[in-house]
């Protein structure tokens, strides 16, 4: 990374949490200095990364320095793939991290050819969202549980798309997206639990992700008081628990297929069985996380997933579970910004953190791999005698 672009980096993440931000604003957050940041602005406003509101000019002023800017969230994307257990999820978001398009797939186990599904549909999301150029992609998973390789799965989305792409642990992804999107959070402490199909753990500290996007540790085998078999061979561990939602809705007859979302519906519908399934899987919830809470003492927690988010009702009883578990006293505990497009959301913001840490470098990046994806199709046309194109343009 150089020191010019690692400088762009933060004058971009600068101008991301400022809005709408004139060039001394940005001076005075950064401390650099008034040429410095003239510099980068102008370079980053002809990446298409930045673009001028001379709507926005301060009354009474003239030229450039009193004209402000924002991040241009017209012309670039990113893809993100998320791997989940049942679904997967793939979509293309915007430098802001809004989710422009999504599409959802079923996992299918170890399915060699999911992750070029998943470009296929990527691709096509792509297509329908107007003129955006694609910058970079990111596939990310809780690996282990899936027992999936990440390197692999990254160089299968790199060859499909043509695109830079990084990936990373999913509760990691999550922590990426809310430090991207809420700064105050990268003061201290933060831990981020993840709930759905799987679990999960991942603590920040300083607004530093664990090296390489992996997780600082494992709760997928927490005890719980549930009768949930799990695949160790041991009863009522965590990541079980959570899971047999679906599958014991539909045993009972409740739904028809082992689908949680199938059982929120059925909650959210009045059914009491349903509900009380969810009230259950809630408070063991709430007690594993106050376990996890007192082990590593942070500053704030912050829980993400649907088994957290999809079911209003349950989220009074995950707080009183934990209140009445921990020893340590009251901590602030917040729901994910992003809801249910957490998955989205996450693998989208570890497609954006090139950009948004080396954000010319990246740009370079892209284009010198489009330019070799390039040159091996028209030796391949000339070789076939097909005629061959690439429909992802350069920065």
């Amino acid at each position: 990374m150089t020191q010019e672009s690692s400088t762009a980096g933060l004058v971009l993440r600068t101008v991301l949490h400022l809005g709408v931000a004139f060039r001394d604003q940005v001076a005075e957050a950064t401390g650099l200095s008034a040429a410095t940041i003239g510099r980068q602005v102008t370079s980053l406003v002809r990446r298409g990364l930045l673009r001028e509101r001379p709507d926005c000019t301060r009354s009474g002023h003239v030229g450039r320095p009193s004209i402000p800017v924002e991040v241009d969230d017209r012309l670039l994307a990113v893809g993100a793939v998320h791997i989940g257990r049942l679904v997967t999820t793939v979509a293309v978001t915007d430098l802001r991290g809004r989710v422009l398009g999504v599409a959802h797939l079923p996992t299918r186990g170890a399915d060699p050819d999911l992750v070029r599904s998943a470009a296929r549909r990527l691709i096509g999301l792509h297509a329908g969202i107007g003129d955006r150029t694609l910058v970079a992609a990111a596939v990310v998973a809780p690996w282990e549980a899936l027992d999936r390789s990440p390197a692999v799965a990254g160089r299968a989305l790199r060859d499909a798309t043509s695109l830079p792409t990084s990936t990373a642990d999913h509760v990691a992804a999550v922590a990426a997206a809310d430090l991207l999107f809420s700064p105050e959070h990268a003061q201290g402490t933060t831990t981020y639990v993840y709930a759905r199909e799987t679990v999960g753990v991942a603590t920040i500290h300083n607004g530093v992700i664990p090296s390489g996007g992996r997780r600082t540790g494992s709760v997928t085998h927490l005890p719980t008081t549930s009768d949930a078999p799990c695949r160790c061979g041991a009863r009522g561990c965590l990541g079980a628990t959570v899971a047999a939602i679906g599958p014991r809705a539909a045993a009972a007859g409740l739904v028809e297929r082992p689908d949680v979302e199938l059982v929120h519906a059925a909650a959210l519908g009045g059914d009491p069985d349903a509900h009380q399934l969810l009230i259950d899987r809630a408070a063991h919830l709430g007690r594993a996380l106050a376990i996890v809470r007192d082990l590593l003492d942070p500053d704030r927690l912050v829980l993400a997933g649907q088994a957290f988010t999809a079911y209003p009702a349950a989220s009074p009883v995950v707080l009183e579970s934990f209140r009445q578990t921990t020893g340590l006293g009251p901590v602030p505990i917040t729901l994910s910004r992003f809801g249910a497009e957490v998955q989205a959301a996450a693998a989208g913001a570890i497609a954006l953190g090139p950009l948004y840490r080396d954000p010319l470098a990246a740009l370079d990046r892209h284009s010198r791999l489009l330019q070799r994806t390039r040159h091996a199709l028209r030796g391949r046309s000339a070789t076939s005698g097909s005629a061959a194109a690439v429909r992802l343009q350069p920065a």
